[in-house]
């Protein structure tokens, strides 16, 4: 294929170990089909490296997991019994209508609110017996998203015990009490919320309301306070993917390479006018390089409107101009030497130049930048090409 996805295991997993480094106990977040990367190639990396608690955002995102273990099973790659081990936890809303599969597939729920929890214990009772649903309980600490609001606590509370009691052979066990922070690097704001959160923990306990565990990191707050905030776990999807969670760099390498081909070169005058409309006008005779690779494919359009961005050709930055197509973009190659049709271009990631030795690099960070937008978002438009993918 003209674009390529790449994913550097090894990398993904120096950045597991960077993490563990502050917080050992981790629930992997490959929600969104892995951000985009693709369940199916991140998830065996994981497995490899230990991780046995995995976050998801819908329920065929966790049948799928369990499909893929119960195929490891049969090509003997995981036992029996490290596949039982093996926590799936559903951050987003699961429609009622599919307690089944949560329960067949032992998914972990996520409960942010009344009228959720009623639905769920309502199709519990009606539907199943000898059955345990396992929850987690989100509460509000200041986002304001999902999750119960402090004032909502007690009241939740009474509608578990009622339950308990009332149910005739179903339970329900929560497995953990969880918040997520808004503004880690706001440290005034951060400490407001951690404060509520651990008020809210603080009348669940004075109810003797029994839970496994409590979480609050993701990236940012981990990679920002260390192990101050490490409760038992910590969520991590960004971190593990290469995206640096904070306004800093912390060390983290890069998981993919996204790179493409020079499928035409052409010379142009001065004045020439470059793709659509009359935003690429040349201010020199120019050698212009077409790649094959587009909005398409992910590469954001906004980023057409940045006068910085480029891509990497023979380790050289090769400046992106005129408008960028659904499939193609133009790169100014005049300075460049040496350069063919078919020659690799990195869109995302590292190139060394031949001639000198130097390794330029064009980071997740950076392409966000360009397109006025964060990392995650660049990530996840890539999905369209991660059938496309390698692992290197």
């Amino acid at each position: 294929m003209l674009v390529n996805l790449e994913i550097n295991r090894e990398n993904l997993k120096r950045n597991l170990e960077k993490i563990r480094s502050i917080n050992k106990n981790i629930i992997c977040v490959i929600k969104d089909n892995a951000y985009g990367l693709g369940i199916g190639n991140i998830l065996p990396i994981l497995i490899e490296n230990n991780c046995n608690y995995f976050a998801v955002a819908y329920i065929d995102e966790a049948i799928k997991i369990r499909e893929i273990l119960k195929n490891f099973e049969k090509e003997k790659k995981l036992k029996f019994l490290e596949n039982r081990k093996i926590k799936i936890m559903a951050l987003n809303y699961i429609e009622p209508k599919n307690l089944k599969y949560v329960i067949e597939n032992n998914v972990e729920l996520t409960i942010f609110n009344f009228s959720q929890l009623s639905d769920y214990l309502k199709i519990l009772e009606e539907s199943f017996e000898n059955t345990v649903l396992k929850i987690h309980i989100k509460v509000n600490s200041g986002m304001n998203r999902l999750g119960f609001n402090e004032n909502e606590i007690l009241e939740l509370i009474e509608k578990i015990k009622k339950y308990k009691i009332n149910s005739k052979n179903n339970k329900l066990e929560i497995i953990s009490i969880f918040s997520h922070i808004s503004d880690a690097e706001n440290q005034i704001e951060t400490e407001k919320q951690v404060e509520k959160y651990e008020n809210i923990l603080k009348i669940f306990d004075k109810n003797n309301v029994k839970h496994q565990y409590k979480h609050l990191q993701a990236s940012p707050l981990l990679f920002k306070y260390g192990e101050k905030y490490n409760y038992d776990f910590a969520r991590v999807g960004m971190a593990l993917y290469g995206m640096e969670p904070l306004s800093y760099d912390v060390g983290l390498l890069d998981v993919i390479t996204v790179k493409s081909q020079i499928i035409n070169i052409r010379n142009v005058k001065k004045n020439d006018k470059i793709s659509y409309g009359s935003k690429g006008i040349v201010n020199r005779d120019s050698k212009i390089g077409i790649v094959s690779i587009g909005y398409a494919h992910g590469f954001q359009k906004q980023i057409e409107n940045s006068e910085g961005a480029y891509v990497l050709v023979n380790g050289k930055k090769a400046k992106i101009v005129g408008e960028i197509c659904m499939d193609m973009i133009f790169a100014d190659l005049t300075d460049i030497e040496n350069v063919e049709v078919n020659d690799e271009v990195v869109v995302v990631g590292s190139q060394k130049n031949i001639e000198n030795g130097i390794t330029e690099k064009i980071t997740l960070r950076q392409v966000a930048k360009w397109a006025r937008t964060i990392q995650d978002d660049v990530l996840t438009k890539f999905s369209v090409i991660k059938k496309n993918s390698g692992l290197i």
